[in-house]
């Protein structure tokens, strides 16, 4: 396989075959040359391997490209910026799948359930660690720390958001305040990752905190969606034994956040749901419109589609 880490041999026209070379950069950033293959190192390789090939939207990816092709930045940092976001999120789904013991992702066998938990947890770590080789791959040393600098403060809030969402398990149910703050760390830190990476790389860090802004408005609607298309699975549970995925479900959070005063009905608190999440994807909106040289077009996209969804929500 010829190597794309220096110069992608895909061009950029546009983002869907920008796609192609982000997967190439993706594996060959597993596959050091320098590193001889062990048979211990095979198996988190294998296993990292194996969960890429799944595919998945790319949505990191995609907004990397966008914003990076807008704002001018060579092929090859776009490339770099977005397969960083990528390996980043996907270290944080071979996790994510270790703690909540689900047995598959996108369609195929989860890591620890095909590998075992053990090589489950190297491989994310795999993931994370060639995140931070490729971005040291940008073209522009000087940057280099800020960039950094960044990728580190992003994972760190991305795994308060998941420390706090795993909190619940103790019974405890999560109120709105608490249901708001863990949607926009554990997913709007990493959705704003690679917006804020290529506005600092092509010179705009002051519009990165704008665009986290607009990350984290449409990470805590797509949460919203995400929870109301899950209505039925979650409220599974027989009445007065919520479990953990009850307790996170948007509906009976605000359920459960409504007095003897002001008591609620399901179909109240799922019309409140769509409500909050069209008022957070028109903020995204206004945010994304704010950025500069259209880096915001992909966010843009996104809200469109969200809205499409949440209708359709509506009409069920």
């Amino acid at each position: 396989m010829a190597k794309i880490m220096r110069r992608p041999a895909v061009g950029l026209s546009d983002i869907e075959s920008s796609l192609t070379a982000v997967e190439l950069c993706m594996h060959d950033a597993l596959s050091p040359e320098t590193l001889p293959v062990t048979q211990a190192r095979g198996a988190a390789r294998s296993a990292a391997s194996y969960h890429l090939k799944a595919g998945g939207r790319r949505v990191r990816a995609r907004l990397a490209i966008s914003a990076g092709l807008a704002l001018g930045l060579s092929d090859a940092d776009a490339i770099f910026i977005a397969s960083c976001a990528e390996l980043l999120h996907n270290a944080s789904l071979v996790h994510d799948d270790i703690q909540d013991r689900d047995v598959t992702r996108r369609g195929q066998v989860a890591v620890w359930s095909r590998y075992g938990s053990n090589v489950a947890i190297c491989t994310g770590d795999l993931l994370l660690s060639a995140a931070y080789g490729v971005l040291c791959r940008f073209s522009q040393p000087l940057l280099l720390p800020a960039l950094l600098g960044l990728l580190h403060q992003r994972t760190a809030v991305a795994i308060d958001g998941q420390c706090a969402d795993l909190d619940t398990s103790d019974g405890q149910s999560k109120d709105l305040p608490a249901y708001m703050s863990i949607a926009t760390a554990k997913s709007g830190a990493l959705l704003s990752l690679p917006l804020e990476l290529a506005l600092v790389a092509a010179g705009h860090a002051n519009a990165a905190r704008m665009a986290r802004r607009s990350c984290e408005s449409l990470a805590i609607s797509y949460q919203i969606l995400d929870d109301l298309q899950d209505l039925q699975t979650d409220g599974a549970s027989a009445e007065g034994s919520a479990d953990q995925t009850q307790r996170s479900n948007i509906v009976f959070v605000l359920l459960n956040a409504s007095d003897q005063h002001s008591m609620v009905s399901q179909s109240q608190a799922i019309a409140s749901a769509k409500a909050l999440a069209h008022e957070y994807l028109t903020l995204c909106e206004e945010q994304a419109l704010q950025l500069p040289k259209g880096s915001g077009a992909q966010m843009l996209a996104l809200t469109a589609e969200l809205r499409g969804l949440l209708n359709a929500q509506t009409n069920q």
